[in-house]
């Protein structure tokens, strides 16, 4: 790899998650872990410092100045209001879109060229934001989207269908959110598509397409009822988005992206939809057939979003 500084804001549990997981997976030679409460931030990195002896060597910064994180690669932005129990994702967007606004504003001061990713909720609008506040091009700002989502379906898929989650080709699309919907039509098992996949004799095609959106979409607060947050899942799919762009691997993930014209949802929307993933942060969108339910799925999610969007201004 010939960039290997990433940047952290924010040392709570996604954030303190994401460096760890740097770290223990060796994805890069240095980690920058940014709060504005110094003394979490040096907590969280000495804790994490302390693995290294034991893996191979490298640096975790802590650091309350943006000034640390120039010449960072890639700078993931985590910090914000948490979701408390009882609240959408969308409740969270007046709590942290100012944050995010001056969180930007300091990244184009110190670090103009990074790729910025955005995990703070609510994920698509905030990433919409972040791109109409910085001076850096849209393809350098990347929210994590439906990337959790996904992966959360295709470990429940292939469990239930005793395969590899890696042959498991399905989408979730959409918001990060509860207006999330799975691309169907589209979805296969390695190059068989779903529609003739030999299920179980315990379930049927329907009661897959009726249970797993819910399963799906009910992970994440499922989650933060039992342990008060999550982290874990967030963080891993963070570090494979940043693997791939310090690789240059070109791997697709369903990332928030200002939607392709082609989806005809409006050329300013932010939403999971795939795209392709290297060191030029998003290097292409792809345009997923859908159905004309799907297509009705995806509208009603943008127009959510967009719902969300116009409270900024009013």
């Amino acid at each position: 790899m010939n960039t290997t500084k990433v940047g952290v804001i924010g040392a709570g549990n996604v954030g303190a998650a994401i460096a760890y997981g740097l770290t223990l997976l060796q994805t890069c030679v240095t980690v920058v872990l940014f709060d504005r409460t110094l003394a979490k931030a040096e907590g969280e990195a000495w804790d994490i410092e302390d693995a290294i002896p034991m893996l191979s060597p490298m640096d975790v910064l802590p650091t309350d100045k943006y000034e640390d994180l120039a010449d960072s690669d890639i700078i993931v932005i985590t910090v914000g209001v948490p979701q408390k129990r009882g609240e959408t994702r969308l409740d969270l967007l007046g709590k942290n879109v100012d944050i995010i606004y001056k969180t930007i504003e300091e990244l184009d001061r110190v670090a103009p060229k990074a790729v910025v990713i955005i995990v703070s909720n609510p994920v698509d609008v905030l990433t919409r934001m972040a791109m109409v506040v910085s001076t850096r091009p849209k393809n350098l700002i990347i929210g994590s989207g439906t990337v959790l989502d996904t992966a959360r379906l295709k470990y429940q898929l292939g469990k239930l269908l005793k395969v590899a989650q890696e042959d498991v080709n399905a989408y979730v699309l959409g918001e990060h959110g509860d207006s999330e919907f799975i691309a169907w039509s589209s979805a296969a098992i390695g190059l068989i598509p779903l529609n003739d996949f030999p299920l179980p004799p315990e379930t049927s095609l329907e009661k897959i397409k009726t249970e797993y959106p819910e399963i799906t979409r009910k992970r994440g607060y499922a989650i933060s009822d039992r342990k008060g947050n999550t982290a874990y899942g967030v963080a891993t799919a963070v570090i494979q988005i940043v693997d791939s762009i310090l690789r240059n691997e070109k791997k697709i993930y369903t990332v928030s992206v200002t939607a392709d014209p082609k989806y005809g949802i409006g050329n300013d929307v932010v939403l999971g939809l795939p795209c392709i993933i290297g060191k030029q942060g998003i290097e292409r969108q792809l345009v997923l057939p859908l159905s004309p339910e799907e297509q009705r799925l995806l509208e009603r999610s943008a127009a959510k979003l967009e719902k969300a969007h116009e409270t900024l201004d009013s």
